[in-house]
């Protein structure tokens, strides 16, 4: 999905981002725990040192155990929680996806899953947890499937597919009309969200400890943003805007695997953003605060 925003209000939801990354990462450090950015935000990093000119949204990981302590140095934190939610399946606030999502507080940023499944997010972070994945392809494969069709089931469950026909392709609306067919069927089942939910961290857990090798199972380029964490580790600083953020050591490495030719710039058509349906930038929107 690709938006065009006016260069105003890119600019305003940068600088929002950007003050939420300072927050984030000041945190982390001085908890000490590792972090790594990944996707369009560590492209951004390498390729234009800060924000891609047309991304509007951060995503930074952590291992499984290095996102716990997040939440309780988040949960400690009474400045840090005054500013930001955490939202997702283990949050008092539900999100649609099983990706725990950070939320800056008193501001809106809904995308057209959000609006579909009810929900009203702030700006946001999203947060990847990378599990403990098998060394062999076949079994790591099998463990992704499992996970993937789970992360399905749960996207299902909680978004109104009949609200997004408007505007697609045939295919994607039979799709999109078999998606609400069942989400209709699983919520008739009580608590159908929590189990999904324990099933899905019963195989994204199963190899806690037994490897070196990590991936993100809910995401659904799981197959190929694996990391090694001898090779990984630890992170390492580089510029983004005004501050500096963390990449696993081997970015080059990881992008390349992950994105490809990541430093090329890629045409309009190719290119990928998350622009709301509706946005409220509240006290955020007017001053500039970093």
């Amino acid at each position: 999905m690709y938006g065009e925003y006016e260069p105003e209000t890119l600019e305003k939801l940068h600088r929002a981002e950007a003050e939420m990354f300072k927050d984030f990462a000041d945190l982390c450090e001085r908890n000490k725990i590792e972090y790594f950015a990944i996707s369009g935000t560590a492209i951004g990093a390498v390729r234009h040192q800060g924000f891609i000119p047309w991304d509007d949204d951060i995503d930074v990981a952590f291992l499984r155990e290095d996102y716990e302590r997040f939440v309780e140095a988040m949960k400690r934190d009474r400045e840090f929680s005054r500013k930001y939610d955490l939202w997702g399946p283990e949050c008092s606030h539900k999100y649609y996806n099983l990706q725990p999502t950070l939320m800056l507080k008193n501001t809106v940023f809904v995308n057209e899953n959000a609006y579909a499944g009810g929900y009203r997010p702030g700006i946001l972070m999203d947060l990847f947890i990378y599990d403990n994945i098998p060394e062999d392809k076949q079994e790591a494969d099998l463990i992704i499937k499992k996970c993937q069709r789970y992360k399905i089931l749960y996207i299902t469950r909680n978004v109104n597919f009949f609200k997004l026909l408007k505007g697609k392709d045939t295919v994607q609306k039979v799709k999109n009309i078999i998606c609400g067919f069942l989400r209709l069927g699983l919520r008739l089942i009580p608590g159908s969200d929590e189990m999904i939910y324990r099933k899905f961290m019963k195989y994204a857990t199963m190899y806690h400890g037994k490897s070196d090798k990590y991936t993100c199972l809910f995401d659904p380029g799981a197959a190929i943003m694996d990391i090694h964490k001898k090779k990984s580790y630890p992170t390492v600083k580089v510029p983004f805007e005004n501050i500096e953020i963390r990449l696993v050591k081997n970015y080059d490495e990881q992008l390349r695997q992950h994105m490809g030719e990541y430093m090329t710039i890629p045409p309009v058509e190719k290119r990928t953003n998350h622009c709301p349906v509706e946005l409220d930038f509240g006290e955020y929107g007017n001053e500039k605060r970093i």
